[in-house]
């Protein structure tokens, strides 16, 4: 994350998350902070002179072709009203509501392009 407070920002706007803390890594080589929604805790790092994401990594299906974790994916109960209103707040979509295997998912980028999953199950 380049813009740390813009990132907590953008959780906080969008996701409904709330800053934790703020804390130095150590040896001064960056910050990370912790926010939380419920039970669920994300840590957004800021390194200074870090590379930004590449663009393979800004869409599911390129990003598929890269060995690692993918993304963070929240269950939720009403995909359909919670796409209106990340839509509403200005939200990078990438896919919006489509069904796969049986189950509504839909993808936004986050202020720094990573990819957030949502999924309605049946």
């Amino acid at each position: 994350m380049g813009d740390l407070e813009g990132s907590i920002a953008w959780y906080r706007h969008m996701l409904g998350f709330e800053l934790v803390r703020v804390v130095d890594i150590p040896e001064g080589t960056g910050r990370v902070a912790l926010i939380r929604r419920g039970d669920f805790i994300v840590e957004l790092f800021c390194v200074p002179g870090a590379k930004p994401l590449p663009d393979e990594r800004r869409h599911p299906a390129a990003d598929l072709l890269t060995h690692g974790i993918k993304h963070i994916a929240y269950a939720v109960s009403d995909i359909a009203a919670l796409m209106d209103e990340l839509k509403a707040g200005g939200v990078d979509v990438v896919w919006d509501v489509v069904v796969h295997d049986g189950d509504k998912c839909a993808f936004v980028r986050d202020n720094s392009g990573n990819l957030v999953e949502f999924v309605e199950r049946r």
